[in-house]
């Protein structure tokens, strides 16, 4: 894969050594690497001697919204870096963005450009030296982002790289890519997939979620339902007062020009055992593959569609990969996928109000994995609905007469309660 270096000294190549290698060769870890790993991944998992993180283990970390710390085979990587109510002390989010920096990720995956993803990223990875793993397009966002920082924060340029993960311009579902960089241990795939949308095609059968208007819950049209809906829990701000926010003393948001921002990118990842591979997928929007709509993607300056077919609306009519429309394309790349050990997968929808959790529940159908962890419950979504959107989501799974028996488990998550809460997998007894 080529990378693309954001700054004026080229970048590195990411080490193929295992991280317990890695510790050894350079120089002894620092006291605030094992402190943050440990905070992060848990004590039982993560080495006090030298942070390395046990390599028998998958171990997930939700930091808010999609965003998830993830140790595969001692190999540490963030997918999205971006934090809701990232303040100066920890305070509702329980760490601050020196913990991200300190974890000294070997890379980090952006699902797509959108601030609520790629937030902070430029800044990690000019601190920690960690790649940078996007579309081409929000690698241009990172570019700007790393010089943004540089006029704030340095004196001496980083290393910043961002490795474009598929081709400028595109279609979803025309191209898998691999990413060899961490290979023997962690095989990596990647396909550009449709961003959630509220401009497509509304589906009359689906279960809307129900509308909110002044913060209260408002009837649908057509269904009546008033619940769940999109609202905090009202004893929410008692319990978590707002902080300081860092964004009033250090601005390292992400740039939201170029047409970076919807180009969503889903990721497979094969941790790979001795006799059996472990495998999970993260994919921070659900598009509406049964309509082949996305978010549109349009250029300010001309009005019209950056990605190529894509209709006003975000749709793609009558354009097809493979032979297949644009959605059923990439339902049956995701057919392919099978087994899936964990989907770390968006329930929430910017058509919520169109189609309820009927996109989330056809990713579901076509990944079908054994375990589903829920992701954006903390941007769109309200902070503290997390519990009315497992209510969308398992009306959803009942109004599309999915049998309960083929089900993944569900290990729903719960803002703030889980944040840093490790889940863990052991790859030697699973």
């Amino acid at each position: 894969m080529r990378s693309i270096t954001l700054a004026i000294v080229a970048g590195m190549g990411l080490a193929s050594a295992s991280l317990t290698e890695q510790a050894v060769a350079k120089t002894p870890p620092s006291d605030a690497l094992i402190a943050a790993r440990q905070k992060i991944f848990g004590l039982e998992n993560v080495d006090a001697r030298n942070g390395a993180v046990r390599e028998d283990r998958v171990v997930f970390s939700w930091l808010t919204n999609a965003s998830f710390a993830v140790a595969a085979k001692g190999r540490v990587m963030l997918l999205d870096t971006y934090v809701t109510r990232l303040e100066v002390a920890p305070g509702r989010t329980p760490f601050v963005i020196q913990d991200l920096v300190d974890v000294k990720p070997d890379a980090i995956f952006l699902g797509h450009g959108h601030f609520d993803h790629a937030d902070n990223a430029a800044y990690i990875a000019q601190q920690t030296g960690a790649i940078i793993y996007a579309s081409p397009e929000t690698c241009d966002n990172m570019a700007i982002d790393a010089t943004n920082n540089y006029n704030r924060h340095y004196t001496l340029v980083p290393t910043v790289t961002c490795k474009p993960v598929t081709s400028r311009g595109s279609l979803p579902g025309a191209e898998i890519v691999a990413i060899n960089d961490f290979e023997p241990e962690v095989g990596i795939r990647a396909f550009k997939h449709l961003h959630s949308t509220n401009t497509g095609v509304a589906d009359p059968g689906a279960v809307p979620i129900a509308a909110t208007a002044n913060g209260v819950c408002q009837p649908t049209p057509t269904k009546g339902n008033t619940f769940p809906c999109n609202l905090q829990d009202p004893r929410d701000p008692m319990l978590f007062p707002a902080g300081t926010p860092l964004s009033s003393v250090m601005n390292i948001a992400t740039s939201r020009s170029g047409p970076g921002g919807p180009i969503a990118l889903f990721f497979v990842f094969t941790v790979k055992g001795d006799d059996h591979r472990f495998r999970f997928v993260w994919h921070n929007s659900t598009g509406d593959i049964v309509d082949s709509c996305a978010l549109p993607n349009n250029n300010p300056a001309t009005g019209l569609p950056y990605e190529p077919g894509q209709a006003a609306n975000g749709c793609f009519p009558g354009v097809t990969v493979r032979g297949k429309t644009v959605g059923a394309n990439l339902a049956s790349i995701m057919d392919g996928l099978h087994p899936v050990d964990v989907e770390l997968g968006s329930v929430v929808s910017l058509g919520y109000n169109q189609n309820g959790e009927r996109d989330i529940v056809s990713y579901l159908q076509h990944v079908r994995p054994r375990y589903f962890i829920p992701n954006h419950l903390t941007a769109v979504a309200a902070e503290g609905s997390s519990l009315e959107w497992k209510v969308g989501f398992v009306d959803a799974l009942n109004a599309a007469g999915v049998p309960a028996a083929s089900w993944p488990q569900i290990l729903w998550i719960v803002d703030p309660n889980d944040y840093l809460r490790p889940i863990v997998f052991d790859l030697d007894n699973r």
